[in-house]
Protein backbone atom coordinates (compact mmCIF):
# COMPACT_ATOMS: atom_id res chain seq x y z
CA UNK A 1 0.00 0.00 0.00
CA UNK A 2 1.59 3.58 -0.96
CA UNK A 3 2.36 6.11 1.72
CA UNK A 4 0.69 8.89 2.40
CA UNK A 5 2.03 12.01 0.93
CA UNK A 6 2.28 15.21 2.90
CA UNK A 7 -0.42 17.11 2.35
CA UNK A 8 -2.41 13.56 3.28
CA UNK A 9 -0.65 13.46 6.36
CA UNK A 10 -1.85 16.95 7.51
CA UNK A 11 -5.80 16.39 6.34
CA UNK A 12 -5.51 13.23 8.62
CA UNK A 13 -4.32 15.43 10.95
CA UNK A 14 -7.34 17.18 11.08
CA UNK A 15 -9.52 14.43 11.18
CA UNK A 16 -7.80 13.08 14.25
CA UNK A 17 -8.65 16.53 15.59
CA UNK A 18 -12.12 16.94 14.65
CA UNK A 19 -12.77 13.30 16.93
CA UNK A 20 -13.19 10.71 13.87
CA UNK A 21 -11.98 7.45 14.41
CA UNK A 22 -8.64 6.01 12.79
CA UNK A 23 -11.02 3.35 10.77
CA UNK A 24 -13.10 6.13 9.20
CA UNK A 25 -9.83 7.95 8.32
CA UNK A 26 -8.53 5.17 7.07
CA UNK A 27 -11.30 4.51 4.45
CA UNK A 28 -11.12 7.89 3.31
CA UNK A 29 -7.30 8.01 2.85
CA UNK A 30 -7.53 4.37 1.32
CA UNK A 31 -4.93 3.06 3.91
CA UNK A 32 -4.57 0.94 6.53
CA UNK A 33 -6.12 1.68 9.87
CA UNK A 34 -2.78 0.89 11.72
CA UNK A 35 -1.10 3.61 8.88
CA UNK A 36 -3.34 6.64 10.59
CA UNK A 37 -2.68 4.73 14.15
CA UNK A 38 0.98 5.20 14.08
CA UNK A 39 0.42 8.55 12.90
CA UNK A 40 -1.49 9.36 15.39
CA UNK A 41 1.30 8.44 18.25
CA UNK A 42 3.83 10.26 15.88
CA UNK A 43 1.78 13.31 16.67
CA UNK A 44 1.51 12.58 19.87
CA UNK A 45 4.76 12.51 20.32
CA UNK A 46 6.58 14.84 18.44
CA UNK A 47 3.79 17.03 16.85
CA UNK A 48 4.76 16.48 13.89
CA UNK A 49 3.53 14.66 10.77
CA UNK A 50 7.06 14.08 8.90
CA UNK A 51 8.88 10.91 9.33
CA UNK A 52 11.41 10.77 12.31
CA UNK A 53 15.10 11.12 11.38
CA UNK A 54 16.40 7.71 10.45
CA UNK A 55 20.23 6.92 11.52
CA UNK A 56 21.50 5.02 8.23
CA UNK A 57 24.63 3.66 7.83
CA UNK A 58 27.75 5.57 9.79
CA UNK A 59 29.83 7.69 7.19
CA UNK A 60 32.82 6.77 6.34
CA UNK A 61 34.81 10.35 6.29
CA UNK A 62 35.09 12.90 9.14
CA UNK A 63 33.88 16.50 7.65
CA UNK A 64 37.49 17.41 8.21
CA UNK A 65 38.77 14.41 5.74
CA UNK A 66 35.74 15.19 3.38
CA UNK A 67 37.34 19.02 3.12
CA UNK A 68 41.15 17.15 2.54
CA UNK A 69 39.77 15.49 -0.41
CA UNK A 70 37.67 18.14 -1.92
CA UNK A 71 40.62 20.33 -1.18
CA UNK A 72 42.84 17.78 -3.02
CA UNK A 73 40.21 17.45 -6.44
CA UNK A 74 40.10 21.23 -6.40
CA UNK A 75 43.82 21.52 -6.74
CA UNK A 76 44.16 18.80 -9.19
CA UNK A 77 41.19 18.77 -11.23
CA UNK A 78 42.38 15.71 -13.62
CA UNK A 79 42.82 13.62 -10.15
CA UNK A 80 41.20 10.10 -10.63
CA UNK A 81 38.76 9.63 -7.76
CA UNK A 82 40.50 6.07 -7.42
CA UNK A 83 43.89 8.27 -6.97
CA UNK A 84 42.39 10.41 -4.25
CA UNK A 85 40.62 7.32 -2.74
CA UNK A 86 44.09 5.05 -2.42
CA UNK A 87 46.01 8.52 -1.61
CA UNK A 88 43.52 9.20 1.60
CA UNK A 89 43.72 5.81 2.86
CA UNK A 90 46.46 6.06 5.84
CA UNK A 91 43.94 9.38 6.79
CA UNK A 92 41.06 8.16 7.02
CA UNK A 93 42.18 4.93 8.44
CA UNK A 94 40.49 2.17 6.44
CA UNK A 95 39.86 1.20 2.92
CA UNK A 96 38.09 3.91 0.81
CA UNK A 97 36.09 3.82 -2.25
CA UNK A 98 35.88 5.79 -5.21
CA UNK A 99 32.35 6.50 -5.40
CA UNK A 100 32.47 7.63 -1.81
CA UNK A 101 35.05 10.35 -3.56
CA UNK A 102 32.68 10.97 -5.86
CA UNK A 103 29.52 11.36 -3.36
CA UNK A 104 31.47 13.96 -1.66
CA UNK A 105 32.82 15.81 -4.46
CA UNK A 106 29.18 15.79 -6.22
CA UNK A 107 28.11 17.40 -2.69
CA UNK A 108 30.60 20.61 -3.97
CA UNK A 109 29.40 20.65 -7.32
CA UNK A 110 32.13 19.05 -8.50
CA UNK A 111 31.36 16.13 -11.43
CA UNK A 112 33.54 14.37 -13.59
CA UNK A 113 32.92 15.93 -17.70
CA UNK A 114 35.11 15.38 -20.36
CA UNK A 115 37.88 18.58 -20.60
CA UNK A 116 37.92 20.84 -23.17
CA UNK A 117 40.20 20.58 -25.70
CA UNK A 118 41.98 23.95 -26.61
CA UNK A 119 45.30 25.08 -28.44
CA UNK A 120 48.53 25.24 -26.39
CA UNK A 121 48.44 28.92 -25.32
CA UNK A 122 52.47 29.39 -23.74
CA UNK A 123 52.36 32.87 -21.52
CA UNK A 124 53.43 34.82 -24.75
CA UNK A 125 50.24 33.41 -26.54
CA UNK A 126 48.06 34.82 -23.80
CA UNK A 127 49.54 38.06 -23.68
CA UNK A 128 49.16 38.87 -27.63
CA UNK A 129 45.57 37.35 -27.13
CA UNK A 130 45.17 39.68 -24.19
CA UNK A 131 46.64 42.63 -26.10
CA UNK A 132 44.70 42.25 -29.09
CA UNK A 133 41.21 41.66 -27.62
CA UNK A 134 41.80 44.99 -24.91
CA UNK A 135 41.91 47.27 -28.08
CA UNK A 136 39.04 46.22 -29.85
CA UNK A 137 36.32 44.83 -27.36
CA UNK A 138 35.04 48.47 -27.43
CA UNK A 139 34.82 48.29 -31.09
CA UNK A 140 31.27 49.17 -32.57
CA UNK A 141 29.12 47.01 -34.78
CA UNK A 142 30.46 49.74 -37.54
CA UNK A 143 33.92 49.25 -36.98
CA UNK A 144 33.57 45.09 -37.58
CA UNK A 145 33.88 45.89 -41.72
CA UNK A 146 36.16 42.47 -41.54
CA UNK A 147 36.61 39.86 -44.38
CA UNK A 148 36.94 36.54 -41.85
CA UNK A 149 38.12 33.73 -44.11
CA UNK A 150 39.34 30.18 -43.32
CA UNK A 151 39.63 27.00 -44.22
CA UNK A 152 38.24 23.58 -43.30
CA UNK A 153 38.76 19.61 -44.46
CA UNK A 154 35.59 17.24 -44.52
CA UNK A 155 36.09 13.78 -44.31
CA UNK A 156 33.69 11.50 -46.85
CA UNK A 157 32.44 9.59 -43.96
CA UNK A 158 33.81 10.92 -40.59
CA UNK A 159 32.06 9.79 -37.43
CA UNK A 160 31.78 13.04 -34.67
CA UNK A 161 30.27 10.35 -32.07
CA UNK A 162 26.92 12.91 -31.84
CA UNK A 163 24.81 10.46 -33.77
CA UNK A 164 22.77 8.37 -31.75
CA UNK A 165 21.23 4.83 -32.23
CA UNK A 166 18.01 3.76 -30.84
CA UNK A 167 18.86 -0.53 -29.64
CA UNK A 168 17.81 -2.78 -27.33
CA UNK A 169 20.28 -4.27 -24.65
CA UNK A 170 21.87 -7.06 -26.42
CA UNK A 171 22.16 -5.29 -29.92
CA UNK A 172 25.48 -3.19 -29.43
CA UNK A 173 26.71 -5.31 -32.33
CA UNK A 174 23.79 -5.98 -34.56
CA UNK A 175 24.02 -4.34 -38.39
CA UNK A 176 21.11 -1.93 -37.49
CA UNK A 177 22.81 -0.29 -34.83
CA UNK A 178 26.59 -0.13 -36.12
CA UNK A 179 27.39 3.27 -38.09
CA UNK A 180 29.81 2.16 -40.62
CA UNK A 181 33.01 4.29 -41.07
CA UNK A 182 36.62 4.52 -42.58
CA UNK A 183 38.97 4.39 -39.93
CA UNK A 184 40.86 6.80 -40.80
CA UNK A 185 38.33 9.34 -42.31
CA UNK A 186 38.34 7.69 -45.81
CA UNK A 187 38.53 10.64 -48.71
CA UNK A 188 38.60 14.54 -47.63
CA UNK A 189 38.04 17.69 -49.54
CA UNK A 190 39.25 20.93 -48.28
CA UNK A 191 37.78 23.93 -48.57
CA UNK A 192 38.15 28.14 -48.45
CA UNK A 193 35.26 30.49 -47.54
CA UNK A 194 34.82 34.27 -46.34
CA UNK A 195 32.46 35.46 -44.36
CA UNK A 196 31.13 39.61 -43.74
CA UNK A 197 28.32 41.26 -41.82
CA UNK A 198 26.55 41.78 -45.66
CA UNK A 199 28.49 39.28 -47.89
CA UNK A 200 29.95 36.04 -48.39
CA UNK A 201 32.64 34.65 -50.76
CA UNK A 202 32.36 31.35 -52.88
CA UNK A 203 32.93 28.19 -51.27
CA UNK A 204 36.42 27.66 -52.97
CA UNK A 205 37.96 23.85 -52.58
CA UNK A 206 41.52 23.14 -52.59
CA UNK A 207 42.92 20.12 -54.07
CA UNK A 208 46.08 19.81 -52.60
CA UNK A 209 48.87 21.00 -50.57
CA UNK A 210 48.50 25.34 -50.10
CA UNK A 211 51.36 26.70 -50.80
CA UNK A 212 52.00 30.47 -50.83
CA UNK A 213 52.22 30.80 -54.35
CA UNK A 214 49.04 28.76 -54.64
CA UNK A 215 47.13 30.90 -52.29
CA UNK A 216 47.53 33.79 -54.19
CA UNK A 217 46.49 32.32 -57.46
CA UNK A 218 43.45 30.21 -56.15
CA UNK A 219 42.29 32.02 -53.61
CA UNK A 220 43.16 35.47 -52.90
CA UNK A 221 43.16 36.93 -56.90
CA UNK A 222 40.25 34.80 -57.71
CA UNK A 223 37.77 35.32 -54.92
CA UNK A 224 39.13 37.69 -52.65
CA UNK A 225 40.24 40.84 -54.82
CA UNK A 226 37.10 40.80 -56.87
CA UNK A 227 35.52 40.48 -53.20
CA UNK A 228 36.68 43.81 -52.10
CA UNK A 229 36.80 45.54 -55.28
CA UNK A 230 32.79 44.81 -55.10
CA UNK A 231 32.32 45.61 -51.71
CA UNK A 232 33.55 49.10 -50.80
CA UNK A 233 31.92 48.23 -47.08
CA UNK A 234 34.63 45.77 -46.61
CA UNK A 235 37.47 47.10 -45.03
CA UNK A 236 39.87 44.52 -43.68
CA UNK A 237 40.66 41.03 -44.33
CA UNK A 238 41.72 38.99 -41.72
CA UNK A 239 44.01 35.58 -41.93
CA UNK A 240 45.37 33.30 -39.22
CA UNK A 241 49.22 33.09 -39.03
CA UNK A 242 49.66 29.43 -41.28
CA UNK A 243 52.67 30.03 -43.34
CA UNK A 244 50.59 30.07 -46.49
CA UNK A 245 48.76 33.80 -45.60
CA UNK A 246 51.94 34.37 -43.11
CA UNK A 247 54.46 34.58 -46.29
CA UNK A 248 56.60 37.42 -47.65
CA UNK A 249 55.02 36.81 -50.91
CA UNK A 250 51.72 36.38 -49.98
CA UNK A 251 52.13 39.63 -47.81
CA UNK A 252 53.58 41.73 -51.10
CA UNK A 253 50.61 40.73 -53.00
CA UNK A 254 48.18 42.10 -50.63
CA UNK A 255 50.19 45.44 -50.03
CA UNK A 256 50.26 45.55 -54.03
CA UNK A 257 46.29 44.96 -54.31
CA UNK A 258 45.96 47.58 -51.55
CA UNK A 259 43.96 44.82 -49.25
CA UNK A 260 44.42 45.89 -45.54
CA UNK A 261 45.03 42.61 -43.09
CA UNK A 262 43.61 42.63 -39.56
CA UNK A 263 46.44 41.43 -37.45
CA UNK A 264 45.39 37.95 -35.65
CA UNK A 265 46.88 36.75 -32.41
CA UNK A 266 48.59 33.18 -33.29
CA UNK A 267 46.51 30.12 -31.63
CA UNK A 268 43.32 32.20 -31.52
CA UNK A 269 40.38 30.17 -33.81
CA UNK A 270 37.89 30.74 -30.97
CA UNK A 271 38.14 34.43 -31.66
CA UNK A 272 37.26 33.96 -34.89
CA UNK A 273 33.46 33.79 -36.11
CA UNK A 274 33.68 31.61 -38.91
CA UNK A 275 34.91 28.21 -36.88
CA UNK A 276 31.07 27.93 -35.87
CA UNK A 277 30.00 28.46 -39.40
CA UNK A 278 32.40 25.19 -40.50
CA UNK A 279 30.69 23.05 -37.70
CA UNK A 280 27.46 24.22 -39.01
CA UNK A 281 27.96 23.12 -42.55
CA UNK A 282 29.79 19.38 -41.36
CA UNK A 283 26.15 19.37 -39.49
CA UNK A 284 24.01 20.21 -42.73
CA UNK A 285 26.10 17.62 -44.82
CA UNK A 286 25.71 14.59 -42.35
CA UNK A 287 22.05 15.36 -42.38
CA UNK A 288 21.45 15.15 -46.24
CA UNK A 289 19.80 11.88 -47.74
CA UNK A 290 21.28 10.10 -49.13
CA UNK A 291 24.46 10.82 -47.89
CA UNK A 292 27.03 12.06 -49.99
CA UNK A 293 29.87 8.26 -51.30
CA UNK A 294 32.08 10.27 -53.40
CA UNK A 295 34.30 13.18 -53.00
CA UNK A 296 32.30 14.96 -56.25
CA UNK A 297 29.11 14.41 -53.93
CA UNK A 298 30.90 15.62 -51.28
CA UNK A 299 32.22 19.04 -52.97
CA UNK A 300 28.34 19.32 -54.39
CA UNK A 301 27.18 18.75 -51.07
CA UNK A 302 29.27 21.80 -49.58
CA UNK A 303 28.12 24.32 -52.54
CA UNK A 304 25.17 23.70 -51.66
CA UNK A 305 24.61 23.78 -47.98
CA UNK A 306 26.89 26.82 -48.03
CA UNK A 307 24.51 28.67 -50.27
CA UNK A 308 21.93 27.84 -48.05
CA UNK A 309 23.81 29.14 -45.07
CA UNK A 310 20.94 31.87 -43.66
CA UNK A 311 23.22 35.26 -43.81
CA UNK A 312 21.35 36.19 -40.65
CA UNK A 313 23.60 33.62 -38.64
CA UNK A 314 26.50 34.97 -40.08
CA UNK A 315 25.48 38.42 -38.89
CA UNK A 316 24.57 36.75 -35.69
CA UNK A 317 28.32 35.52 -35.46
CA UNK A 318 29.54 38.52 -36.02
CA UNK A 319 28.06 40.58 -33.49
CA UNK A 320 29.37 38.28 -30.97
CA UNK A 321 33.00 39.31 -31.70
CA UNK A 322 32.78 42.55 -28.87
CA UNK A 323 31.35 39.19 -26.60
CA UNK A 324 34.76 37.28 -27.92
CA UNK A 325 36.95 40.06 -26.92
CA UNK A 326 35.43 40.56 -23.14
CA UNK A 327 35.37 37.20 -21.97
CA UNK A 328 39.39 36.89 -23.39
CA UNK A 329 40.17 39.83 -21.49
CA UNK A 330 38.33 38.95 -18.55
CA UNK A 331 40.30 35.43 -18.70
CA UNK A 332 43.69 37.17 -18.99
CA UNK A 333 43.99 35.99 -22.44
CA UNK A 334 43.27 32.48 -21.67
CA UNK A 335 40.56 30.13 -23.43
CA UNK A 336 36.91 31.59 -23.81
CA UNK A 337 34.03 29.24 -24.39
CA UNK A 338 33.46 30.69 -27.97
Amino acid sequence: MPRLRNNQRHEAKGMLAAGLFARQIARQMVCSPSTITRLAQRIALTGSVDDRPRPGRTRVTSPNQDRLMQLRNLRDRFLKAAQTAQSLQGVVGRRLSASTVRRRLRSIGLHSRRPFRGNNLTAIRRHNRLQWTQRRQRWSQRQWTVLFKDESRFHSSGYDGRIRVWRRRDERYADCCVREADRWGGGSVMVWGGISFRHRTPLIVIDDTLTAQRYINEVLRPAVVPFFAAHRDVTQFQQDNARPHSARLTAAFLRQQRINTLPWPAFSPDLSPIEHLWDQLGKAVRQRHPQPQTLRQLEAALQAEWRNIRQARIQRLIRSMPRRCRACVATGGGHIRF
